[in-house]
């Protein structure tokens, strides 16, 4: 653990001192890894200005109640990024976004780049051009096989000059709650319970039996996205949520939105490995 609380250091540091930041924030989804990144910043005393939760409007309201908990614990700013109904809109207007990883950028780009920089935008730069902001998260390389390539440089840059910072890149499988219950840090119970942080459901790399496992737990998600999917079939769409798009529609969205989408990591993660 103690070397990889130091790589965490040397990730952190290099990021300061390259690009000087305005504020550094930390993305709190509530997974174990997000949780991580936190606990790892306060035991090498890194000091953030905010901490940042995206709300989809497609995830487990229990998922938010935790993150506030855990967020009222914290002497720093608090700040939603919030994609209001921007979810239903769409999928009531278009269908729904299908799957795969070219469906989730989709996704991606709607409910969370959209509203994050939004966010950052009014309450950190304050509409100011050309201040670097530093967004912690808990991205890790050794995720996947496919994360030991893309995620080689744990430090990345978008186009809005946000620093994303992957501060537990080189950290295993495991080792997130290892070092979570070995610190006595609370883990979130809809993670405890489905195995990721539940604060985006938006079924691009979910499968269809994933809405009954997960509405076993959480009834009041479950009616939310069933009378969603009603809706979306009364409106003469054809494939449901969790489903591909018909071919023709797909391929009009074939190579559009080739993002880099930090905040979703985990989730792409788990539908590489159910397609493998």
């Amino acid at each position: 653990m103690k070397d990889l609380m130091l790589s965490s250091k040397e990730i952190i540091l290099k990021a300061i001192a390259d690009y000087q930041p305005y504020a550094v924030g930390l993305m709190l989804s509530g997974g174990n890894d997000s949780l991580t990144a936190l606990e790892v910043c306060r035991q090498l005393g890194i000091k953030l200005d905010f901490i940042m939760h995206g709300i989809t409007g497609t995830g487990i309201t229990e998922s938010q109640d935790f993150v506030k908990k855990i967020i009222s614990k914290e002497p720093v700013k608090y700040i939603e990024a919030n994609a209001g109904t921007a979810y239903e809109d769409y999928v009531l207007r278009k269908g729904f976004f299908g799957v795969g990883t070219q469906a989730h950028a989709f996704s991606y780009h709607i409910l969370k780049a959209n509203p994050f920089r939004k966010a950052i935008s009014k309450h950190i730069r304050q509409n100011k051009k050309g201040r670097f902001v530093l967004l912690i998260n808990g991205g890790r390389r050794l995720e996947s096989e496919n994360r030991r390539k893309t995620f080689v440089y744990p430090i990345k840059i978008d186009d809005r000059k946000n620093v994303w910072v992957n501060i537990i890149n080189e950290w295993p499988d495991h080792s997130t709650t290892d070092f979570l219950d070995g610190n006595s840090i609370e883990r979130s119970p809809v993670s405890k319970l489905i195995c990721k942080s539940g604060e985006c459901n938006c079924g691009t790399v979910l499968k269809p039996g994933d809405r009954v496992e997960i509405g076993c737990h959480f009834p009041e998600w479950l009616k939310w996205i069933d009378g969603l999917r009603a809706a979306v079939k009364a409106r003469g769409f054809s494939w449901d949520w969790a489903q591909p798009m018909p071919k023709g529609l797909s391929l009009e969205k074939r190579g559009q939105l080739n993002m880099f989408q930090p905040m979703c990591s985990s989730c792409i993660i788990q539908y590489e490995k159910s397609t493998s």
